[in-house]
């Protein structure tokens, strides 16, 4: 930590009070630049926990620490064994809701018919005297939940919606992000780093994937192609630059997307929708019939129920797709904190992942030269651990309160780091030095040769004479003199 404070001037007083040294130095013009020094830590810039979105109890750890991982890559699962149960419950519930809205005595295509009473008499409004009507029908339809291209369609007229959707998972299948993806198991990954990119061959397909994901200390792998255009696990081989194969494995929709249906019979596909089709959020996919009998659509209460019934259904769903933990950034694992049979509940921390958007250092810096610290000021720093390399940065933040320890106050600094050695590792210690001042074509003297008395600095002069001064800029070698000096007069000290 640099210090300039009465113990540096005694000395500085001293020394021109003692016996001329002999030394001489020429006015120079120059660039100085003042620092200030500061000790601290480098730290990921960013560590976002892994957290259970659902309770449960640990069944699969996927990943441990030091892995690369991207975001949405499963990490952990979670099992619940009463979900499964109400899952099934509440499937039945929506049948029922289903049959209930069906009963509803209707027309078959839309119509609007006159309404009637419990005892079976025409319904008029009472302010108007007109007749109050109702609309039928008996269809509905499937929508798009996002926008994608079809890559699978699981349904055509004349299926049970809900028995299709049963059986596969989905009544249509989307690709969201225009990509796919090859996972690769029990390979020998000597040689694979992320971002590599091989070559993915099948029938039919000849391109590349890059590698994305490696795990188990390189036997498990996860390549992602630039491309959705190719069948849904079409089986492909991968192989590397010099044409050797690493491993097999099918093509998958990177980002998939489910469509689901819950009840009644596929009436029809809508005109286009087809295998390699995009469509939009909200787009009409197919329609349902819910039964000969069509639905009436101002049945209020019933369809309340049914939405009721859906919406449990959805939300139980939901829960069992939260099962799986996924990482929330693409980076290296720092942390899985449980083990298989832990039970975990909602919102507990199961981890952290160091992301890829680089390092930061924190500084700590004295209160006696924090006020010259400014964010956007250069930093140059040296890691304790690695001699000879060096990291630049860039002030980002000061703390707005300091520490003190031992009657000394010290604030911590907060440091943006570009590209380093990929030795250096967080947590490793380093010494900073903040640029808080430059001055390019100064006139700059010894610092050495500058005195101080009662009445300010002088120099003395090569023929003897005591001339005074005004400094600028100061460092322990060099000082800014900003008046009573020229470029080339010489100081003697």
């Amino acid at each position: 930590m640099k210090k300039r404070g009465a113990l540096w001037l005694a000395a500085a007083l001293l020394l021109c009070a003692a016996p001329a040294m002999g030394e001489t130095a020429a006015v120079t013009r120059g660039t100085i630049t003042d620092t200030v020094f500061g000790p601290g830590t480098i730290q990921p810039a960013s560590q976002p926990g892994v957290y259970a979105a659902v309770s449960g109890t640990v069944g699969e750890v996927l990943a441990g620490m030091g892995d690369e991982v991207r975001a949405g890559d499963i990490l952990l699962r979670l099992e619940d064994e009463t979900l499964d149960a109400q899952i099934a419950q509440l499937e039945y519930n929506l049948q029922i809701a289903m049959g209930e809205v069906t009963d509803v005595k209707t027309h078959s295509q839309y119509k609007y018919v006159q309404l009637t009473d419990e005892a079976g008499e025409l319904r008029y409004d009472v302010n108007t005297g007109e007749p109050l009507m109702g609309k039928y029908s008996n269809e509905i339809t499937i929508r798009a939940p996002g926008d994608g291209r079809v890559m699978a369609i699981a349904i055509e007229p004349g299926d049970d919606a809900l028995a299709v959707y049963r059986e596969v998972g989905y009544v249509m299948m989307l690709s969201t992000d225009g990509r796919m993806k090859v996972e690769l198991d029990g390979i020998d990954g000597a040689g694979l780093a992320p971002g590599d990119w091989l070559a993915v061959r099948g029938e039919g397909i000849d391109t590349k994937g890059r590698v994305v994901g490696l795990a188990r200390r390189g036997t498990q792998a996860a390549l992602q192609v630039m491309s959705d255009e190719y069948p849904m696990g079409a089986r492909v081989g991968v192989y590397a630059p010099d044409g050797t194969l690493i491993g097999e494995g099918t093509l998958e929709i990177n980002k998939p997307l489910a469509v689901s249906a819950y009840g009644g019979r596929i009436k029809g596909i809508e005109y286009g929708v087809e295998i390699g089709a995009y469509v939009e959020r909200e787009d009409v996919l197919a329609r349902i019939e819910w039964s000969d009998i069509p639905l009436y659509l101002d049945n209020d209460s019933v369809l309340r129920e049914y939405a009721k019934a859906q919406a449990a259904l959805e939300d139980a769903m939901d829960k069992r797709e939260a099962l799986a933990v996924t990482a929330p950034c693409d980076g290296k694992v720092a942390s899985i904190d449980v083990s298989i049979g832990d039970s975990v509940e909602d919102g507990a921390k199961l981890g952290s992942i160091v992301g890829n958007d680089g390092m930061r250092v924190i500084l700590s810096v004295d209160e006696l030269d924090i006020v010259q610290v400014q964010p956007g000021q250069a930093v140059a720093m040296s890691v304790d651990a690695l001699p000879g390399v060096k990291i630049a940065g860039t002030v980002e933040k000061i703390a707005p309160i300091g520490k003190t320890s031992s009657g000394v106050t010290a604030y911590d600094v907060y440091v943006t780091v570009g590209e380093a050695d990929s030795r250096v590792l967080g947590g490793m210690n380093v010494s900073g030095s903040i640029a808080v001042g430059t001055a390019e074509d100064a006139l700059l003297i010894p610092t050495d040769a500058l005195c101080k008395d009662a009445e300010g600095w002088y120099v003395s002069m090569e023929n003897g004479e005591a001339r005074r001064v005004d400094i600028g800029l100061m460092t322990d070698d060099l000082t800014q003199i900003t008046q009573g000096l020229s470029a080339g007069e010489t100081v003697a000290y």
